[in-house]
């Protein structure tokens, strides 16, 4: 399959660079993009080789419906990616974790699944069957992909193995792939493929929302081997939660405070400082972030004696952390610093959850501009006040 990949891809590449810069008269041209329609039919063909149709069903109540019934069943279609001979098919997670039944439609054939693992962290899924079916996908080891010409593939409303073209957009800082391509609830499990015939990533969902989608986003192709590899042969790879929502704040002119025994508890041993912060701007109800008594508009300062850089640094270092380990936190609170014991939990994925919002976060965010500035503000008082005290401690 590589070997045909590769030729359609130079064909197609070639074609189109003759007729872009060569082709002097309009038949010659007509006969280019004839050879370049070819040779994307010929690639677009081995490619759906690689792509199935998932159907993933559970019951739900029957009063969650109107009407009457004894059972009733919510079905969810998305698209997987043939990961080997062995009948090992990779997935997103959201789309079968929790359901009873699945099955995996390839051409023709139904064929029931069953469930090898999930990787938390990335939100990919292997699901299983007693058959062989298409071929593997080959994977893509480059690093980067900015400005390259990608083909994504999956079910769109339906029609399996829908190709649409885009570009790479490049990596974001939680390690996805973004693309410009357009996407459904059914292409997300599918794949993003450059023109050589590679998958350059598996698609886990998109930016925005269903009717006004702003770009794809994609667990990179290099990473996915290495996961498979650790839920066959250890499970699930769980992700460390605690139940908060921070942002980035920014503190002009910086305010240096000096360490007291509190702080340094916190993770502050010199002096130190501060011109930007880590503020909790929600914490969910019943979470281990309230259990252990964080509340909204708390500074974060340090986790496990370590200073926190970002909201984003925050967030890997909980993600990566597993669940049931107790980490300290340092944080400043009306002018008072404080250090708490808190233990991980496990980040749960939701089954109804949707494929296409802004990107994923640990809680949902609706603070108004507005509000966040008096959040800002009011942070900023509490701070000098507390170098005041500071000061007069000496």
């Amino acid at each position: 399959m590589a070997t045909r990949l590769s030729k359609a891809a130079k064909k197609i590449t070639a074609v189109a660079f003759w007729a872009v810069f060569f082709s002097g008269t309009a038949s010659g041209v007509d006969t280019s993009l004839f050879r370049l329609e070819s040779g994307l039919n010929e690639l677009i063909y081995q490619l759906s080789r690689s792509v199935v149709t998932i159907e993933s069903s559970t019951p739900v109540s029957p009063k969650a419906f109107r009407g009457h019934g004894d059972e009733a069943v919510q079905s969810l279609i998305s698209s997987g990616i043939i990961y080997d001979l062995l009948g090992h098919i990779l997935v997103a997670a959201p789309a079968v974790i929790g359901c009873e039944r699945i099955v995996v439609r390839f051409g023709d054939e139904i064929i029931p699944a069953q469930m090898r693992g999930i990787d938390h962290q990335t939100g990919l899924a292997v699901i299983h069957i007693n058959r062989r079916i298409g071929v593997p996908a080959s994977f893509s080891s480059r690093e980067g992909c900015a400005g390259q010409m990608v083909i994504a593939m999956g079910n769109s409303y339906g029609i399996p193995a829908c190709p649409s073209l885009g570009f790479c957009a490049g990596f974001r800082p939680d390690g996805t792939i973004q693309f410009s391509s357009p996407i459904t609830s059914g292409t997300v499990g599918g794949g993003v493929f450059d023109l050589s015939g590679n998958l350059v990533g598996l698609i886990t969902g998109g930016i925005g929302f269903e009717r006004r989608l702003e770009a794809g986003l994609a667990i990179p192709a290099r990473k996915i081997p290495n996961i498979v590899r650790h839920i066959l042969m250890q499970g699930d790879r769980p992700v460390g939660y605690i139940g908060i929502t921070t942002a980035n704040i920014e503190i002009t002119p910086g305010i240096k405070l000096k360490p007291t025994n509190m702080l340094v508890n916190a993770g502050m041993s010199t002096s130190r400082l501060v011109e930007r912060g880590v503020m909790v701007t929600a914490v969910v109800p019943s979470s281990p972030a309230e259990r252990a008594g964080l509340r909204k508009g708390d500074l974060l300062l340090s986790m496990n004696d370590s200073p926190l850089r970002s909201a984003l640094d925050l967030r890997n270092r909980v993600r990566q952390t597993f669940p049931g380990t107790v980490v300290k936190l340092g944080f400043i609170r009306n002018n008072t610093p404080y250090r708490v014991r808190l233990e991980i939990g496990k980040l749960q994925f939701d089954p109804s959850q949707a494929f296409f919002d802004q990107p994923p976060t640990q809680f949902p965010l609706r603070l108004s501009e507005d509000s966040l500035r008096s959040e800002i503000e009011s942070l900023k008082r509490a701070l000098r006040r507390l170098e005041k005290q500071l000061i007069d401690r000496k």
